[in-house]
């Protein structure tokens, strides 16, 4: 189901959080789609097989199986999807993100990350580029383009929900560049989800 607006309550899954909810069906308040699942698929530029990694914690019990990212150097497309695999059929939140990309925003970080929301803070070992936008021109991050060189870093992979508050948008331009200075608490907004790869480059 797309819903015309999703609001996320703090609900704690580890370092996972999400759900969410349609203000604009009051008996609908209590329903909550849950994001139990985050896989990232590396698409190498020059040809190969697809890189596939998950964190993920399909039975929701805060104990996530988490796949190390194991990339060669080069450049890659990257896609992230953001799943609830205790629904049946799975249920992919991505779409709903889509469909709300305006309120939404893909932020990536880390030690050896650089990008747009992360200044690296030892050497480089990924370049992120947010390669989609929503209906305003903003990044949103489902798509992205990863140039990697070998190292090691950790890749924080964060999902924030910016609902407009009143006629104000809090999805504004250069917001990855505020948590890139001061960390994702310094924007507005919620998180829905925040989790955290190995990433090994040889």
């Amino acid at each position: 189901m797309i819903l015309t607006r999703l609001l996320i309550p703090t609900i704690i899954l580890t370092t996972l959080l999400a759900g969410c909810e349609d203000p604009t069906d009051p008996g609908d308040q209590n329903e909550q789609e849950l994001i139990t699942t985050v896989e990232l698929t590396l698409t190498p530029d020059g040809g190969g097989d697809d890189v596939v990694a998950r964190w993920a914690d399909p039975e929701g019990d805060g104990s996530p199986v988490i796949d190390d990212v194991l990339l060669d150097a080069g450049g890659y497309t990257l896609a992230v999807r953001f799943l609830d695999e205790l629904s049946s059929p799975v249920e992919d939140i991505s779409e709903e993100v889509a469909a709300e990309a305006d309120e939404h925003q893909v932020f990536f970080t880390g030690p050896g990350v650089e990008g747009p929301a992360s200044t690296a803070e030892a050497a480089t070992v990924l370049t992120h580029a947010y390669t989609d936008t929503d209906d305003n021109g903003l990044p949103l991050g489902l798509e992205n383009s990863v140039d990697a060189v070998a190292g090691t870093t950790e890749l924080t992979v964060t999902l924030r929900h910016l609902p407009m508050q009143g006629d104000v948008a809090q999805k504004t331009e250069g917001i990855a560049g505020t948590v890139a200075e001061a960390g994702i608490g310094a924007i507005a907004g919620d998180t829905d989800a925040e989790v955290t790869f190995s990433v090994d480059v040889q």
